[in-house]
């Protein structure tokens, strides 16, 4: 009678302790469906999971309810075709059940984002670090990623090594990448991040801090609603990080009404005031869009009723340049995207390395906050997850 062999314990180390790293410890676990792994994340911090405390200090948003076709249209970098294949994995659905199996509990937000109910990050860290500890995954603080060296004693690594976001120096894992592992690794850049403008004095002394409430956005990358907030170099806010682009852009500061019911509006009276003082007092704009008109406006077309319902539905700004990659909530670049595989079952693979896998911001693409950014994260380590577990498997049977 045959004997089954005995399969040792296959060795993997996740580098990271990021949404994607911790995802992909997880989704391994689920795949090995009780088969004993020595699973190792190891962070190069003190602490784990630097990154998203820090997203999530004033609200942790974890994905958003549009759907998948909208959410796939929303990434730069994969095709669409990817993303697609990579949602069938983690799914924004999943994600959030996962999130709710850690006993957390999630809602719906009015702008369609979905938020734990604790509305911090620290939570969600603790309960998903301790879920995998009870699995038997090993955390090590204070141990970086430095070579190919440290692949030696392992089975599998899943490197998720981050971007040049929130980083006070850029990280030196890209150069290791190029010079010992022959990785093409682009060019750092800000991501998500407020853009400069040209602002007057005069509106920088009277706006600075406020919002311009209930916009749209327009630019070449196309249109968003929102609240853009001013500050002394230029704007931020949701959307300028969907949509911020060095060039000419458009602000509607009434996009609720129409030109002809503006000008309705502005002429419903017979008091005698100019047309910037009937704008103030019948449209109702916040401080700060009125701030933009009366100190980025000439006295004449402050004066010309056709004129200033123009500049109210499409005010004409200059967005000079994204602010430094230290105020970036996200980087662009990393690894290029050609380097690891998109075939089905080893997708994330190094094609020169098939033993490495890689996720999260540390690979060159893109997506904007309000839930896309984060998923994006969860999603890569639920697939790089699943393919080092693909991967071991196929060993283990050769």
């Amino acid at each position: 009678m045959a004997v089954a062999k005995a399969h040792h314990a296959k060795k993997v180390a996740i580098y990271g302790s990021g949404p994607a790293a911790l995802m992909a410890a997880s989704r391994l676990l689920l795949a090995a469906k009780g088969e004993p792994i020595d699973l190792r994340v190891f962070e190069k911090r003190g602490g784990f999971g630097r990154k998203l405390l820090i997203a999530g200090s004033s609200g942790l948003n974890i994905s958003h309810a549009a759907s998948l076709e909208s959410f796939v249209g929303h990434y730069r970098g994969f095709t669409p075709e990817i993303w697609g294949r990579f949602f069938k994995v983690c799914s924004p659905q999943d994600w959030i059940q996962f999130v709710e199996n850690l006993g957390l509990e999630t809602f719906v937000g009015t702008s369609g984002r979905y938020f734990v109910r604790e509305m911090k990050a620290s939570g969600l860290l603790r309960a998903w670090i301790d879920a995998l500890k009870s699995q038997g995954v090993v955390f090590e603080s204070q141990h970086e990623w430095k070579s190919p060296e440290q692949f030696r004693e392992f089975d599998a690594v899943g490197l998720f090594l981050g971007g040049g976001s929130w980083e006070e120096s850029l990280p030196a894992w890209p150069q290791a990448f190029k010079r010992d592992l022959g990785v093409d690794v682009r060019e750092f850049y800000p991501q998500n991040v407020g853009y400069e403008v040209a602002w007057s004095e005069g509106m920088i002394g009277e706006a600075e801090g406020k919002p311009l409430k209930n916009i749209m956005l327009k630019t070449k990358r196309g249109e968003k609603a929102g609240e853009l907030v001013v500050t002394r170099y230029g704007l931020e806010g949701t959307p300028i990080y969907f949509l911020g682009e060095p060039g000419p852009a458009e602000i509607n500061l009434k996009p609720s009404m129409s030109r002809d019911r503006i000008r309705e509006r502005l002429q419903s009276s017979t008091e005698n005031l100019s047309p910037i003082r009937r704008v103030k007092k019948y449209l109702q704009l916040p401080e700060a869009s009125m701030a933009l008109l009366f100190h980025h406006l000439s006295d004449a077309e402050k004066l010309n009723m056709e004129v200033l319902i123009h500049r109210i539905v499409a005010f004409p700004i200059e967005l000079l340049k994204p602010r430094p990659l230290l105020e970036a909530i996200s980087s662009g670049g990393g690894v290029a995207l050609d380097e690891v595989s998109a075939e089905p079952g080893s997708e994330l693979m190094l094609k020169k390395h098939p033993s490495v896998f890689c996720g999260g911001e540390m690979l060159d693409w893109s997506a904007p906050t309000g839930g896309f950014l984060i998923q994006g994260c969860v999603t890569q380590g639920a697939v790089a997850g699943q393919s080092i577990w693909n991967y071991i498997t196929s060993k283990r049977k050769t």
